[in-house]
């Protein structure tokens, strides 16, 4: 029997982190703690960054950086002349050899209006592809899952849902400058972690801020216009756009906000606020079946769509402990559920 030998595609070492390589990064540090015994490698490009000292993932350097042509001739000619499995955990795999793949979400199939034609066109191919040939598909909620299932027609054995974490936020230092960097005072601020995407429904913030003038919101993201077209609509006064931020200034904004907003039309999962709930913060999400499926009672929730509602009388409103939900979901689960697919192919 021929014993098969894995390689992660390692390009989110090359990218800045949002959710989707936040998920990847922590689900390699905790695979390699329980993954002996099994041939794993990690390929990362060229220009990679931060990659972590590991004890049973061996590290292969890329002479290429990170591109199209790294991702989809590079790496799978590299895995094909060394026979290799890929695993791919940032939604695109090489479209002539896909393998195992996480697709986050079915977004750009589900609302191909929040997209550009281009963006829709490539990624809609990578996903069909995927569906048809990959060895297993994998993404990150049941709600995902339904909807691939649904788009692209995945039999139910070779799709799995897994879940995400938020223990990394116990490794970030808060970064306590942040407040007087951004003059910002605790308490006296929403926050909302995201982009300018469609999706995430920086709109709804902006309505609300308009009606409530005295009330202030802080944004962190990036707009990515390429990805989704560019957002015009110019902010209310009472809101700040942060840009891009660090950790460090990520989790203190969330430690010390009124409460952290999240009013998104579609998620996968919903990282951000599972974070901000981990480090004490009340959470207002939107009220679309994924975020019942993973918050349950634990946090407030809003229509997406109608932004005629008061934060501060909703956030007066009970709500369960957020242990309810902390104590389901960690980066260690989904690295053993990651696993067991590598030792069932194996």
């Amino acid at each position: 029997m021929v014993v098969k030998k894995f390689s992660i595609n390692g390009k989110f070492y090359a990218q800045n982190i949002t959710g989707v390589q936040r998920f990847a990064r922590e689900i390699v540090l905790e695979l390699d703690k329980i993954v002996e015994n099994v041939d794993v490698e990690i390929v990362v490009p060229a220009d990679a960054k931060q990659v972590p000292d590991l004890k049973n993932i061996s590290i292969v350097k890329s002479r290429w950086a990170k591109s199209i042509f790294w991702e989809q001739v590079w790496l799978p000619l590299y895995l094909l002349k060394n026979r290799r499995i890929g695993l791919h955990l940032c939604h695109v795999a090489p479209i002539f050899k896909p393998d195992i793949v996480c697709i986050h979400d079915a977004n750009i199939l589900v609302n191909p209006q929040w997209f550009t034609r281009k963006v829709c066109a490539w990624y809609g191919l990578i996903d069909c592809l995927c569906a048809k040939f990959a060895k297993k598909i994998i993404t990150v909620s049941e709600f995902s899952k339904k909807e691939l299932q649904k788009s692209l027609g995945i039999p139910d054995l070779k799709i799995l849902s897994i879940v995400e974490g938020w223990q990394h936020l116990n490794k970030i230092i808060a970064d306590d400058s942040a407040l007087t960097r951004y003059e910002l005072n605790k308490g006296q601020f929403y926050f909302s972690l995201g982009t300018r995407a469609p999706h995430k429904n920086v709109r709804w913030i902006f309505e609300y801020a308009r009606k409530h003038p005295e009330q202030l919101f802080v944004l962190s993201g990036s707009s990515y216009g390429r990805i989704f077209g560019k957002m015009d609509e110019i902010e209310p006064e009472n809101v700040r756009f942060l840009g891009y931020l660090s950790d460090g200034e990520i989790k203190l904004l969330m430690q010390n906000c009124k409460a952290f907003v999240f009013p998104s039309f579609y998620e996968g999962f919903g990282l951000p606020p599972l974070e901000a709930l981990s480090v004490g913060a009340s959470v207002v999400v939107s009220d679309i079946p994924v975020m019942h499926e993973i918050f349950s009672n634990t946090v407030h929730y809003i229509d997406s769509h109608n932004a005629s509602v008061g934060l501060e009388k909703l956030l007066s409103e009970p709500v369960e402990s957020a242990e309810v939900v902390l104590k389901k979901y960690s980066w260690e689960n989904a690295a053993v559920s990651l696993r067991n697919i590598i030792k069932e192919i194996a």
